[in-house]
């Protein structure tokens, strides 16, 4: 696994790289296993280690391969997302066993996932082994000679509560002055990538304030393992002050155990099990004052002090790495032979026939996103691929691009959309009038012309910013989001269907957020209504619309409905959107293909019924994009897994699956063609079309493969709070 932002140079070992959030990456990993002698897979599996929200990913390989796996889950929750418990469930699927670390793990996945007992492996987690040396020549090496020695290492992070532990000292070093505590370890990535080093200074402000400073060392890096075991073996004191009780394996745990540390620790999971029977002491998380007590008992007590890392020592002896080993290889040759019996003389993979490959989806690239923007905003259009300056900017393609920059940070972590997360932000916020209203258009010499944007644009422009509210990376940024929406939402209840619809989105982000917010939720409830009364009026056997006229970005309004039935539960919402999407496909789709209404003419109630026929020309890629999004938010609210196929079959539209055969996403410039005309495609890649064609791709990386669950629709009290990607996706992608 790689990560983009953190490039890595790997061995000749490493046969193929899978790029973090390149969804296509997972099914051609899969390929090379099914094309060679590989037997079995193991899968280390973490959330956030593999691309998608929570992960979801690791599905797509999953599905894939055609050779037995196991799964080692290094964390297993109690209260897992939606998501996650998805994801837990279909890798339990998949492998033939899941592997935990520890007897709270297989509590869990039994009682709350419902995995079979005999699907569980319980392995603890490895460790080096380590001799018993005398901790004074590990001290010299460490400029620590005749010192105490605290210790805590890996990634820095705030649920890591070094704090409590800094708290404590002050009582410590009057009664040992010689005390030393190190905390060691870089800060967590993503922790740095949203907050810098604010934990690690804020750390360090509180040691200086409690006079504390000289007994505390930082080593802001990442060590190396052989240093690792130096620090380990001169620590008399392991401190674990976690913040947090559900977690179910900690790696560091078991290292310091195994070095025959003594550990002192909060009473999380693992921890609770691991420390009993005399093996650790444990202390009330955020507790320094008790924390300051046990570990004075333990120095002032040497016997009692070798009596605990004894102990450890001596339990964790089945847990070095030679005995791990040992264990994983008996669940891989059991699971094989497992495989063998049930599929007799297939058993080998090379027999086992491997499945058509779907097309695959283009890899996410912002080149032409980057190339439109200046340090203003999202210029307007583009002669070819190169931006056109003469005409300027619009609220409504950079409302667009913030929804795709938000997007793309979430699943990416790409710096490139962190920057322009802010940029477009900005922009948006200079154009809003005193009323909350948006003057639309900004010249190239920034000069905002009079012109207020239309309902439809302001509706976009809420979408955007109700989701920058929950999912920007810092928290001015989402300071500044809600302000903006909460100053221009109410004029949203007197909107058409279509701005009515976008208003939707935004509020439904802003209840993702907070979910008891009563005046958001009365206001989003209240544009359901409306849209389903406007259905009621104008629709009738034909006709199965909210207006006498199918005109442009048509299928965000039962996209805007999906969404409400996920929010409401209402039978209503779910009945109108199903309705008219259905309506939609039936003037939209000529058999597996896409062809969208022309926007010469658009299409009307008469015009149906006198020829049935609507104008060819021009097509526009914004109409493909809001199909894709709709089709996947239909598949969410009902499980039904036509709305898949339908949502892939749109975004094929994009890749050449129209009426003309071209292929409207251009590969070299990243940038999407603006639109299909009768004879031939538009050559120019303008703001609108390339966004569009953006979001479509990432509700397309947002599908966790092929058999993505889909989970029955809870009322409002009970829905969980789904990850950021989701809230968005809410609005970008359901």
């Amino acid at each position: 696994m790689t990560d983009t932002s953190y490039p890595e140079t790997c061995s000749d070992i490493v046969r193929f790289q899978i790029r973090r959030g390149v969804k296509d990456d997972y099914a051609i990993a899969a390929d090379l296993v099914n094309y060679s002698d590989i037997r079995l897979v193991s899968i280390q599996h973490e959330y956030g280690i593999y691309g998608g929200e929570d992960g979801h990913h690791i599905l797509d390989f999953l599905t894939r391969i055609r050779v037995p796996s196991i799964a080692t889950l290094h964390t297993v929750l109690r209260s897992p997302s939606r998501m996650q418990r998805t994801i837990v469930e279909k890798i339990a699927q998949r492998c033939a066993r899941l592997v935990v670390m520890s007897r709270i793990g297989m509590r869990l996945l039994t009682e709350s996932y419902n995995v079979p007992a005999d699907k569980i492996a319980m392995i603890p987690h490895g460790i080096p082994d380590l001799p018993r040396d005398d901790t004074k020549q590990h001290k010299e090496r460490l400029g620590a000679a005749g010192r105490r020695l605290l210790l805590t290492f890996g990634l820095l992070s705030p649920n890591k509560g070094i704090e409590t532990v800094i708290r404590a000292l002050p009582a410590l070093v009057k009664q040992f002055p010689d005390l030393l505590y190190f905390v060691v370890g870089a800060t967590h990535p993503e922790v740095e990538r949203r907050n810098g080093e604010e934990y690690r200074h804020a750390l360090e402000r509180e040691a200086h304030a409690l006079g504390v400073a000289d007994h505390i060392v930082f080593r802001n890096q990442f060590v190396s393992f052989e240093e690792l075991c130096g620090y380990l073996q001169a620590a008399d004191v392991y401190v674990t002050p976690y913040l947090n009780e559900a977690q179910s394996t900690s790696g560091a745990l078991a290292y310091a155990m195994g070095a025959g540390t003594a550990v002192v620790s909060t009473p999380y999971w693992h921890a609770h099990e691991l420390l009993a029977d005399g093996r650790g002491r444990l202390f009330p998380i955020g507790d320094s004052n008790i924390l300051a007590t046990t570990i004075t008992s333990l120095f002032a007590n040497e016997s009692e002090l070798k009596a605990v890392s004894d102990a450890a020592y001596d339990f964790t002896r089945p847990m070095i790495w030679a005995r791990v080993g040992e264990a994983y290889a008996a669940l891989a040759e059991e699971v094989l032979e497992e495989a063998a019996r049930h599929h007799n003389d297939r058993a080998l993979p090379t027999l086992v026939p491997v499945p058509t490959r779907d097309s695959s989806i283009p890899e996410l690239r912002l080149d032409h996103l980057l190339r439109l923007t200046d340090d203003t905003g999202i210029i307007q259009h583009a002669t070819f691929s190169v931006p056109a300056r003469s005409t300027g900017y619009c609220v409504d393609d950079n409302a667009r691009a913030l929804l795709v920059a938000l997007l793309t940070h979430h699943i990416t972590g790409s710096a490139d959309a962190k920057r322009l997360i802010t940029m477009y932000l900005s922009f948006l916020h200079h154009c809003q009038r005193d009323d909350g209203q948006f003057h639309n258009f900004v010249d190239y010499n920034r000069v905002i012309e009079p012109h207020i944007g239309s309902e439809d644009c302001i509706g976009r422009t809420l979408w955007a910013l109700g989701s920058a509210a929950y999912l920007a990376p810092d928290d001015g940024a989402r300071r500044m989001a809600r302000q903006m929406f909460d100053h221009a939402v109410k004029p949203a209840l007197g909107f058409g269907p279509r701005g009515q619809a976008l208003a939707i989105m935004g509020l439904d982000a802003i209840l993702r957020d907070e979910p008891g917010n009563t005046s958001a939720r009365t206001t989003f409830e209240t544009l359901a209504g409306n849209l389903c009364q406007r259905f009621e009026n104008e629709a009738d056997v034909q006709w199965q619309w909210f207006e006498p006229t199918l005109t442009y970005d048509n299928a965000m309004i039962p996209l805007a409905l999906f969404t409400a039935f996920r929010q409401t539960v209402e039978q209503e919402h779910l009945h109108v959107a199903t309705a008219s999407l259905h309506f939609l496909e039936e003037v939209c789709f000529e058999g597996d293909r896409l062809t969208l209404i022309g926007n010469r003419g658009w299409y009307g109630r008469s015009a149906s019924v006198a020829s049935g026929k609507k104008p060819a020309a021009d097509e526009q890629p914004i109409d493909a994009a809001a199909f894709v999004l709709a089709f996947r938010g239909a598949f969410r609210a009902t499980g039904d897994r036509r709305y898949v196929r339908r949502m892939r079959q749109s975004f094929d539209w994009f890749l050449g699956a129209n009426r003309m055969g071209i292929c409207m996403y251009d590969f070299t410039t990243a940038g999407c063609r603006d639109g299909l005309g009768i004879h031939e495609a538009s050559q120019n890649q303008g703001a609108e079309s390339t966004v569009s064609f953006l979001t479509a791709l990432l509700a397309m990386l947002d599908i966790g493969g092929p058999n993505e669950p889909t989970g029955e629709p809870q009322s409002a009290a009970k829905m969980t709070r789904r990850s950021s990607l989701e809230a968005v996706s809410v609005s970008a992608s359901e």
